[in-house]
């Protein structure tokens, strides 16, 4: 029989966090990076992963410092309110992004297996699965994945060999674009949308709980990271020397299209892409499910008074399950909105990324100079450990 404490290795947090950030990145950037000019787009995303190794850095500074709680450490240095008041803006964030994916992922099983009049019902489906994943709870949900990750990496690895041989490698020149003003810009703005795609690294910071070691933790990350940037580098290659930068642009999801493409010897299955869009689908589903399970504790623990509160309400399922609907509630209405009006989600995105994006970089920037964190808490917690670990086998003995 498995545990269920809530406690997690960081093999799982290396799967999970795979999961949260190829999804999106490796469908979304390769359309959006062709235009930046030629091979100009792997630097923008040698770039942005340099952005979030920086990033990663200053957040396992934070996950050192707070040693039990995020909120207490920013309530340090920030004061009670304005931290409840970050942490409130952080579950707002969890929220919009959770819904944002799950409008990707309902588009993209309408244009891969169904019609796009059934999306209201592939957004309900889907939100139900991650409401039963987010009720089930975070060590639930790394198991599932941790069983999942090797099964849809091999197919996946297969079939991007299987593409080589259609690359074209004179599609990748000039491989640093044409140097001008224009470029330069395409440049810049290529790295920071590769580095919004990394942002889910955010998640490390409310993890403090459910980790025993946070070096683990910080070394797990830094996998996770250089692995999705080494596959969404060589998924940007494969698509450019196939597509060429003009037709890659006008490409909404240029890896599902190179699913369809592709020919396996015997033609034993015909509709690849319907087989294969299941690995965007599971990777879509982990970041809806992260999202939601993330805004939902980030703003139960933003409006409970103390720890204890927290503690209480976490033993209060009727409670927390009417959390997580409550919740899923908000993401039906936001992502069906996004597909309603897609003026909205425009506006949505470009506030993430002058308004989300500053916020989740100033916050744990500001708190390395503000807040200080407790060095005993983490001896504390560790002598804690060691008694209630000394206790239980006193009682087996017994």
């Amino acid at each position: 029989m498995f545990s269920n404490n809530d406690m997690i290795s960081s093999r799982q947090i290396k799967r999970l966090l795979i999961f949260d950030l190829f999804g999106i990145s490796s469908l979304l950037l390769p359309a959006q990076l062709a235009g930046t000019g030629g091979g100009m787009g792997i630097w923008c995303i040698l770039a942005g992963t340099g952005l979030a190794l920086f990033y990663l850095w200053m957040l396992q500074i934070c996950l050192g410092r707070a040693a039990q709680d995020y909120l207490e450490y920013l309530s340090q240095g920030f004061g009670t309110f304005l931290a409840k008041l970050f942490y409130v803006c952080y579950g707002l964030i969890c929220i919009t992004a959770g819904a944002y994916t799950a409008k990707l992922l309902s588009e993209l099983m309408c244009e891969s297996l169904l019609d796009s009049r059934e999306f209201p019902v592939a957004l309900l489906i889907v939100l139900l699965l991650a409401l039963y994943g987010g009720i089930a709870g975070l060590e639930a949900r790394a198991r599932v994945y941790e069983i999942l990750f090797w099964v849809l990496v091999i197919p996946l690895l297969i079939m991007l060999a299987l593409c080589v041989r259609q690359v074209q490698a004179i599609q990748w020149f000039p491989i640093a674009g044409h140097m001008d003003e224009e470029a330069a810009t395409g440049f810049w703005s290529g790295a920071w949308r590769c580095f919004m795609t990394f942002l889910p690294l955010t998640f490390l910071l409310f993890l403090v709980p459910n980790v025993k070691d946070t070096k683990k933790t910080g070394y797990a990350a830094v996998c996770a990271l250089t692995v999705s940037g080494l596959a969404l580098c060589i998924i940007y290659l494969i698509l450019l020397g196939i597509f060429g930068s003009r037709a890659l642009m006008q490409e909404q999801y240029p890896i599902i299209t190179l699913m369809g493409m592709v020919k396996i010897p015997g033609e034993f299955i015909k509709r690849l892409d319907a087989l294969m869009v299941g690995v965007w689908f599971f990777t879509l589903y982990a970041m809806i499910g992260s999202s939601l399970y993330y805004g939902v504790s980030i703003l139960r623990r933003a409006f409970a008074k103390s720890a204890a509160d927290k503690n209480a309400a976490q033993k209060n399922e009727p409670y927390k399950k009417s959390c997580y609907f409550a919740a899923a509630a908000a993401v039906y209405g936001i992502a069906y909105g996004f597909y309603l009006l897609p003026e909205t989600e425009h506006l949505a995105g470009r506030l993430f990324a002058y308004i989300g994006v500053p916020f989740l970089m100033l916050v744990p920037m500001l708190s390395l100079f503000l807040c200080r964190g407790k060095a005993h808490n983490k001896g504390s917690r560790v002598r804690t450990n060691e008694t209630d670990h000394d206790e239980r086998k006193g009682v087996d003995e017994c």
